[in-house]
């Protein structure tokens, strides 16, 4: 041990630096690191938890969090900061509300609340899956199988530098943020395009999407089975004031424009991709946002060089 005022070793005096406050060299103030505790684990805390309040604390995060203020104690720390970090997504809840629905039900909210930890919270996969996993037997009494997205990663655009998170839908790769590069044409809060500034939004190995790629994505969305499927392409949040419950079913994560029940996306052919409460479709409009999504048909080789794959040689000849 030093004396943060003198700065001498104190080593030699040991045990009797248990018993002062003073550093016996100098008479300065000594500051003691307390000894570390032993840790315990987040299913020992919901053990206590539980039999404080019962199992209605995974449905209610404003009385979980209350619980977890009442233990105090040094050995339950880290346990107690993990589970508010899980109430600020309010996955307990999510994950109680679906208690008696199917697998497929409950494997779709364990995949949002995956998603909810890695891409918003910037948790990495493997504590992410651990937490899930303690609630899932907790909750469920069984656990299922969580995978990791290998699509779901990060775009650096080589103009600005700036970064996008990215999610993988099926055999696509979108971004999942709003484009945000400086061009003519642009809104003044950065995020709107008018039809004249498409010329400038392309991206070595990233491009507009056309309307085949958002009839495909729709087309999954119908799949889910759900009768509002624009429910499935919107984030968990920003949709409150509205008539729907947001399911982020794939992490699109589609956020509404300026307090309206609507956001549209540009496609390549002027027109808009539009996600409003109840429908998907293909529209007009003067502005719109982008999203970028990753270009098959090219490799991305370095910032400046792109190369284009070959086209796939036709199976027969034009009949003329």
């Amino acid at each position: 041990m030093f004396c943060n005022n003198c700065h001498q070793d104190l080593k030699d005096f040991g045990e009797l630096l248990d018993k002062i406050q003073n550093c016996p060299l100098c008479g300065g103030q000594l500051i003691k690191t307390p000894p570390k505790v032993a840790q315990k684990g987040i299913s020992e805390l919901l053990n206590i938890l539980v039999n404080n309040a019962g199992e209605k604390i995974y449905l209610y995060d404003d009385l979980l969090k209350s619980e977890l203020e009442k233990i105090d104690s040094p050995e339950f720390e880290n346990a107690r900061d993990k589970l508010l970090l899980l109430t600020i997504k309010h996955i307990p809840s999510s994950m109680y509300k679906v208690k008696d629905f199917s697998i497929s039900e409950k494997q779709e909210v364990l995949e949002t609340c995956s998603t909810r930890l890695m891409q918003d919270l910037g948790l990495q996969f493997e504590p992410s899956a651990e937490m899930l996993n303690i609630l899932q037997e907790r909750i469920w009494q069984k656990k299922l199988p969580l995978s990791q997205n290998s699509g779901d990663g990060i775009f650096k655009d080589p103009r600005d530098g700036r970064a996008y998170k990215t999610v993988k839908i099926g055999d696509q790769v979108w971004m999942k943020e709003e484009l945000k590069y400086k061009c003519p044409f642009q809104n003044e809060d950065g995020l709107m395009y008018s039809k004249k500034a498409l010329r400038y939004l392309n991206v070595p190995g990233w491009r507009l999407p056309t309307k085949d790629d958002v009839t495909k994505l729709m087309a999954m969305a119908k799949q889910t089975g759900y009768g509002d499927t624009s429910s499935t392409l919107m984030s968990l949040k920003g949709w409150e004031k509205f008539s729907v419950t947001p399911i982020d079913k794939f992490g699109f994560g589609a956020q509404p424009f300026k307090g309206c029940n609507y956001v549209r996306y540009w496609l390549k052919d002027g027109n808009v991709f539009q996600i409003s409460i109840g429908s998907l479709g293909i529209a007009t409009a003067f502005e719109a946002y982008v999203r970028l999504i990753k270009d098959d048909n090219v490799e991305e080789t370095s910032k400046s060089k792109t190369v284009k794959k070959p086209a796939a040689k036709k199976a027969a000849a034009c009949k003329r």
